[in-house]
């Protein structure tokens, strides 16, 4: 049957077509747009996606993404890998300067402390103060609570916490901090940076340099004030000899008289020593073998220390020779000796040892004034009480002394120190307590060949009848000198000043056999005087004399061995027998 069908419905029907149709080619459209927009869009962004999330994570900023041309995309894929490659190339700078920074640390002691802090600034600070000593911590606790509140920098310098052994314990570190609070702006709270550095060694340095400008001042005063006492005395020494000469032998008063010489010499003695620590003695160095020094007094050596007492040699075979004074070497190892025997109340053991010794640069850091260089060592070692390292920090100052009142005069070490100091050599103590000590005296070795010690006084009878040109500015000490050259038989010209003596010489008309000087004179020096003298009356003989030995004659207190030399106080028949000796080599030599 065939139906028919209404215009209506046959319009809607083909509306239904259409649209359908209309529809399908919109949603095959959408679909090919869709693919399309994944592969050009979608996909591009989201491979950047994934590498910078892969950056973000590995730090791998060598990775890049494949970028097309021409469209949008590939330019914002471009930007993307040049800012990738800067970030690369910032990174590798940033390395290298940490790098660099790291070892510039490294190279000067320098470490890095971040602490973060509490914002009241009053809390335990432990991640600092775990490094203090806990005798420290207060005070620079107090200092960073102090820079908390007013959010400034400070300095601080404390001893290091030990590390918990015996050994590190006593070896004391001291470090420097110096840092900066600011507030972290993350998290609001105050943070401490800093530098710390290891300054043990510029401690122990300064340290060092105070000791060594504090003897050096003692050193100085000993000095000055035994040129003045020797001066005294060789006034109140010659005085006493006359007077001496003109009294009956056997009587009450010369015995009194007697025992008068016999304080002024002891007190000559104690200036002796005096002028040992400043470094200022007269001296005559030669060529000296320690082993036969040592060998030459151990019999001396155990006599001093006593039955009690064991005394071992131990001399080093063959052994370099050393110059210095053999009378001052000889005083040093007695005075070590004699120390070491002090220490020893029970008795024990006493070791005399020498050697050979090379002083290394390392070496040479240790102690204060030391050069590098070969030595000759002699070691005084003992098992005594030992000493603590306050005591050691004092054992060379003149009159420091452990011993009970009138035991002892505090000078024994003082000597030592000033006289191995004088010889261009060095004393190094090692010592504790209940263990022991050991000083190791290092005398340079002498490269060179001496003939020996000098020539002695001539065996001659000390008057003469010479001209004696006499410069002394001390009136005492002229006066005495005056009258005892006199009594000799000499013609004396006397003059108080270096300017006096030239006006006194050009009035001789060059009749003037012998110079007799002082060293140190106002307006003008004894070697000054003298250089002007020889050069105007060739034949002149000069003989220096003074309480102590100032660099003007002696350069670094050792004497040429052709300088005739008298040191104050001196005895009538001392001064009789150095001018006859200087006026008879003067004139063999020509």
């Amino acid at each position: 049957l065939q139906m028919e069908v209404p215009p209506l419905w046959r319009r809607l029907l083909q509306y239904g077509i259409v649209a359908a149709v209309v529809l399908l080619a919109l949603g095959t459209a959408s679909i090919l747009l869709l693919g399309m927009m994944a592969r050009s869009v979608s996909a591009p962004l989201l491979g950047l996606t994934r590498a910078a999330r892969q950056i973000s994570e590995t730090g791998e900023y060598r990775l890049r993404v494949p970028a097309r041309e021409g469209d949008e995309i590939g330019t914002l894929t471009d930007a993307f890998n040049r800012m990738v490659a800067t970030v690369a190339e910032q990174q590798g700078a940033l390395r290298q300067s940490e790098a660099r920074l790291r070892l510039a640390l490294e190279a000067a002691k320098l470490e890095t402390w971040i602490v973060e802090l509490p914002t009241s600034g009053a809390a335990a600070l432990d991640g600092l103060l775990d490094r203090v000593h806990p005798d420290d911590r207060e005070a620079v606790a107090e200092q960073v609570r102090s820079a908390v509140a007013s959010e400034a920098g400070f300095a601080v310098e404390f001893r290091a916490a030990p590390s918990g052994t015996d050994e590190a314990a006593r070896d004391e570190r001291w470090t420097a901090l110096r840092g900066q609070v600011f507030l972290d702006d993350a998290t609001g709270r105050p943070r401490l940076i800093g530098v710390a550095q290891d300054v043990t060694e510029q401690r122990r340095i300064e340290q060092q340099l105070i000791q060594s400008q504090r003897m050096e001042a003692i050193g100085n005063l000993a000095g000055g004030i035994a040129h003045d006492f020797n001066n005294l005395l060789t006034g109140i020494i010659g005085y006493l000899g006359f007077v001496q000469r003109r009294l009956p032998n056997e009587t009450e008063v010369q015995q009194d008289l007697a025992e008068v010489e016999r304080a002024a010499r002891r007190a000559a003695a104690l200036t002796s020593q005096l002028l040992s620590y400043a470094r200022r003695q007269m001296i005559v160095p030669s060529s000296v073998d320690l082993n036969a020094t040592v060998s030459a007094l151990t019999p001396m050596v155990r006599r001093l220390v006593g039955e009690d007492v064991e005394v071992i040699a131990d001399l080093a075979e063959p052994l370099d020779a050393t110059r210095v004074d053999p009378g001052q070497l000889e005083q040093v190892l007695l005075n070590l000796v004699a120390n070491a025997r002090d220490a020893m109340p029970s008795g024990g053991t006493l070791l005399l040892r020498t050697r050979n010794s090379q002083v290394t640069a390392e070496d040479a850091r240790q102690w204060a004034d030391a050069r590098p260089g070969h030595y000759v060592a002699l070691e005084v070692e003992d098992t005594g009480t030992g000493m603590t390292p306050e005591v050691q920090a004092h054992i060379f100052e003149p009159f420091f002394t452990t011993k009970p009142p009138g035991s002892g005069t505090g000078l024994g070490l003082a000597v030592c120190y000033g006289i191995v100091k004088q010889a261009d050599g060095h004393i190094v103590v090692e010592s504790e307590p209940d263990r022991g000590s050991r000083f190791t005296v290092l005398l340079p070795r002498n490269a060179g060949q001496s003939n020996g010690a000098g020539a002695g006084p001539t065996p001659e009878t000390p008057h003469g009848r010479e001209t004696v040109l006499l410069v002394e500015d001390d009136d005492t000490v002229r006066g005495v000198t005056l009258r005892i050259l006199q009594e000799l038989g000499y013609r004396v010209v006397q003059a108080g000043s270096a300017a006096e003596a030239l006006a006194r010489a050009q009035e001789q008309n060059g009749r003037i056999d012998l110079l007799l000087t002082d060293v140190v004179m106002p307006g003008g020096s004894g070697r000054e005087l003298a250089e002007t003298l020889t050069a105007s009356h060739p034949g002149l003989a000069v003989l220096f004399m003074s309480g102590y030995t100032p660099d003007v004659v002696l350069r670094q207190g050792v004497v040429q061995e052709s300088v005739a030399f008298i040191g104050k106080p001196f005895t009538p028949q001392a001064l009789a027998e150095a001018i006859r000796h200087t006026l008879d080599t003067h004139a063999a030599n020509g």
